[in-house]
């Protein structure tokens, strides 16, 4: 008894451990690689297309089994009233006025030949049509990935902007202690304290909104993942290199490279593909087509009321009445009221039409470039003004702060001081994850992973 207490005292400990492992595991801060690969594995629109892509696996599975024969069978039962042929058990044959069973039965095989290719053509086109899927599963793919990334960054962002925030806030409130120790001992009027203390329940209310903003943003990642657990979800903040030198290729020689591995292009190169395969299916109904067939088929009939115990058996009449026919159907199309010429001027149509989305995803993908790289040029020059305004009203701010502690200068020009330097903080940390954002873009369309 012992025994199984200890066991069973073990199992719920390992079970509680279990759960608070996983409760510890869900509460760990996310990497970006994290959030990427969770967001790919359970994302809603790739399942989707997921099941969009094995729908057109099992279209192109079912156009290659399309070339097999086929073989059905059928039976049929009836019972007849009035004046009806049939056999006594002498095999004589007449017409007689009485209630008969009919049974009907036949089997048969038939395999085209040739119909102008388009089976052959069918198969082609499924594939494309399946290859077009797969490439669509993939920009979906990529596309939730530079979603994640845009976020992340912009949390760590906000993450940055309420350190600055609070950091103001703290010398801020220093400021206030120390001047009302002045106030108290008579070297300071009370307005300086006042206004230095409005200035610091200005910027502790911009802590609560810079707190509000990084909030904000996590649980819109969090929902971006889906995540049921919002309250703890944070993501790790990694170190970041020093924005020094920029090396952004030209947009050209990034584009030239995305043609060749972006999925929405291959996507629509595998849609004109198709579009191009559904004129040679429509022009196959112009040529003849041949088909081999095959049948048995047998029948017997009874009377219902057989007073004579004329009815022959089962199996007798099955074997005297059975039929075999082999042969084969050729079929020449003559005049169709020109259904077949509609159909492949509207298939020739189709293929125009995916000309174009195609020139379209191209210039589309082009303008995509051509804007990340103008704004990481935007962002790199930002970021190098801004790192030398952050400099220049850093050494302002000391400054200031110096003559306002011996009273040279007034709380006011030393809360505009203040702002200035946070504003060129904040405006330098915007070009910097902006920079990084559009800088990784870049690489994403040259087949570089998004890795911090």
């Amino acid at each position: 008894m012992t025994r199984k207490i200890i066991i069973t005292l073990t199992l719920i400990a390992s079970f509680i451990t279990g759960i608070a492992n996983a409760q510890i595991n869900t509460a760990e801060p996310w990497t970006l690689e994290r959030c990427i690969n969770y967001a790919l594995e359970n994302n809603i629109s790739i399942k989707r297309q997921n099941l969009s892509t094995d729908l057109q696996k099992n279209e192109l599975a079912q156009s290659k089994l399309n070339r097999l024969p086929n073989l059905n069978g059928q039976s049929a039962y009836q019972q007849r009233y009035g004046r009806n042929w049939i056999q006594d058990a002498g095999k004589t044959g007449q017409n007689v006025d009485a209630n008969t069973r009919l049974l009907n039965m036949n089997i048969g095989s038939s395999i085209s030949v040739f119909e102008g290719l388009i089976t052959t053509n069918t198969i082609k086109r499924n594939r494309s049509d399946l290859m077009a899927s797969l490439a669509l599963e993939e920009k979906i793919r990529n596309d939730i990935a530079l979603q994640i990334t845009g976020q992340y960054l912009q949390i760590l962002f906000d993450k940055e902007l309420l350190t600055v925030a609070r950091e103001q806030y703290d010398v801020t409130d220093q400021q206030v202690r120390r001047t009302q120790q002045l106030v108290d001992a008579g070297s300071l009027a009370q307005g300086s304290y006042l206004e230095l203390k409005s200035q610091a329940a200005k910027e502790a209310l911009n802590v609560t909104q810079q707190e509000n903003s990084l909030t904000l943003s996590l649980l819109n990642l969090a929902q971006l993942l889906d995540l049921e657990d919002v309250a703890s979800f944070d993501i790790v903040s990694p170190i970041l290199p020093e924005i020094e030198n920029m090396k952004v290729e030209q947009p050209a020689e990034v584009y030239s490279t995305a043609l060749t591995i972006m999925p929405q292009i291959k996507g629509a190169d595998y849609r004109l593909e198709s579009s191009k395969t559904d004129v040679s299916i429509a022009q196959g109904a112009y040529y003849p087509s041949l088909s081999l067939n095959a049948q048995w088929s047998s029948s017997a009939n009874w009377l219902i009321d057989d007073p004579n115990n004329s009815n022959r058996s089962l199996s007798d009449q099955i074997n005297s009445n059975k039929n075999t026919y082999i042969g084969a159907t050729l079929n020449i199309p003559i005049f169709n009221k020109f259904q077949t010429r509609t159909r492949v001027k509207n298939a020739r149509i189709g293929v125009l039409d995916a000309q174009y989305q195609l020139s379209q995803e191209k210039l589309n993908l082009r303008k995509e470039i051509q804007q990340a790289h103008a704004d990481a040029m935007g962002a790199y020059n930002k970021y190098l003004a801004s790192r030398q305004a952050v400099e220049s009203f850093k050494e302002s701010l000391r400054y200031t702060e110096q003559k306002f502690n011996v009273g040279l200068v007034n709380t006011v020009d030393f809360n505009v001081a203040k702002t200035d330097y946070l504003r060129a903080q904040s405006d330098l940390l915007q070009s910097k994850y902006e920079y990084i954002l559009r800088s990784k873009i870049l690489d994403f369309y040259k087949g570089i992973a998004i890795v911090l």
